[in-house]
């Protein structure tokens, strides 16, 4: 073992000092190792001393040797890092460093000058004498409590009665002096040439009344209702005072007055939530606008040529295996007009119903003045275009199926008693 163990030599003038290794001294040097040189931030770049006199700068990253002139005056004037790491000073400019965008910024000072600016600019009014939490409403302070709030008195239920229209919701009109032979037809062609008419909510009626005697016939006068009010000021400058059949008839706004006491079981039921929407939309749908149709123009159902006589009752029960037989020829048959999107055997009508289905209304027509008169099976079959609206499909009874099911079964027995070929 070493005699000098714990024992570190100097050289002085070329003597060895021996140099006790105390604790104190080991730590000072830690310290000192450990701590970072001072650097400042100068000319968009990091500086540091080099201990020599000279400056080290951060590029590339790595520390070189920095080279400019006054850089001690440049050292002198910037900021220590030590004293504000995300603050320093460029050319004069206080930068900021980011967090989010990882760079450095100029600082915003916001003081009273910037928050003018930024008022003027956006219209903001900033109270500067008030500040958070400082509102003095439900504020409480310490060992008071709140004080108990009044109870609020029940809204009394209102009293059953008869409601007055109100007059800015008032649309329709009463008309008099009208000819005894008024009919509602002829009434409903006369008020529509100011308006709309407007239907009621739950049977889609027109709103007019013709006021009728015990027996029945019209006394002369009648009301009528708009869809829209300016409908009403319309029929009052047009229609009072037109020529009936000889009578001049006199237009009014119409007034409801209450006629007796109140009684609950004539008031109507109110309309629900879904109700009253499709009766706003049906009310926008009669204003909106629609563009005219070409002259051209021809609906979808035209697509389909309906082909009548193409099989009987006899032939469908006799045969399971017709409709799709039917299906098969039929397609063959009808791609030589263009392309067949579907056919539909109803197997269950008497007229022995096929429809087609193709892509445009040019094929449908070809295939309908190229078969309609064809004789099939002995039978002349008629082929025309579907109107859209009649309906081919027919259910069958209980007997038509009990009789097919039993022919089903006769069909697959005698498939599986036949021999094989």
């Amino acid at each position: 073992m070493d005699e000098n163990e714990g024992v570190s030599t100097t050289t002085d003038g070329g003597n060895e000092k021996p140099e006790e290794a105390q604790s104190g001294s080991d730590l000072t040097s830690v310290e000192a190792a450990s701590s970072e040189p001072e650097r400042r931030f100068i000319d968009g770049k990091w500086m540091c001393e080099d201990g020599n006199g000279g400056f080290l700068v951060y590029e590339s990253e790595k520390w070189i040797v920095a080279e400019g002139d006054n850089l001690h005056e440049k050292w002198s004037a910037a900021a220590d890092a030590k004293s504000n790491p995300y603050r320093c000073v460029v050319d004069g400019i206080t930068m900021e460093w980011n967090e989010i965008s990882q760079q450095w910024l100029p600082a915003i000072e916001v003081d009273e000058d910037f928050l003018a600016r930024y008022n003027a600019s956006y219209g903001i009014q900033y109270d500067f004498g008030v500040t958070e939490g400082s509102s003095s409403k439900n504020v409480v302070a310490e060992g008071e409590s709140t004080p108990p709030k009044k109870p609020k008195p029940h809204d009394k239920t209102k009293e059953e009665g008869w409601v007055e229209l109100d007059e800015t919701r008032n649309a329709a009109v009463y008309v008099s002096n009208l000819p005894k032979t008024i009919t509602e037809d002829a009434f409903i062609e006369l008020m529509s040439k100011c308006g709309v008419i407007q239907r009621d909510a739950r049977t889609n009626k027109l709103k007019i009344k013709i006021y009728r005697g015990e027996e029945g016939e019209p006394k002369g006068d009648a009301r009528c209702g708009y869809v829209k009010k300016e409908s009403v000021d319309l029929a009052l400058q047009i229609l009072d005072g037109w020529n009936l059949d000889g009578n001049l008839i006199h237009v009014e706004k119409a007034k409801f007055q209450m006629k007796g006491e109140f009684d609950p079981s004539k008031k109507r039921r109110k309309l629900t939530a879904a109700q009253k929407k499709r009766f706003i939309e049906s009310q926008q749908r009669l204003f909106e606008w629609k563009p005219e149709k070409p002259r051209n123009y021809r609906p979808f159902s035209d697509c389909t040529a309906v082909m009548k006589n193409m099989f009987t009752m006899e032939q469908m029960m006799r045969n399971p295996t017709l409709l799709m037989d039917l299906q098969e020829q039929t397609k063959k048959a009808c791609e030589r007009f263009g392309t067949v999107k579907k056919v539909v055997v109803h197997d269950n009508n008497p007229d022995g119903i096929i429809c087609v289905t193709f892509d445009n209304v040019e094929h449908s027509d070809l295939a309908v003045r190229s078969m309609n008169g064809l004789v099939v099976d002995g039978r002349k079959i008629e082929v025309s275009t579907w109107d859209g609206k009649t309906k081919y499909a027919i259910a069958e009874t209980p007997e038509q199926r009990e009789q097919r099911i039993a022919l089903w079964q006769k069909f697959i027995e005698e498939g599986e008693a036949r021999p094989a070929s």
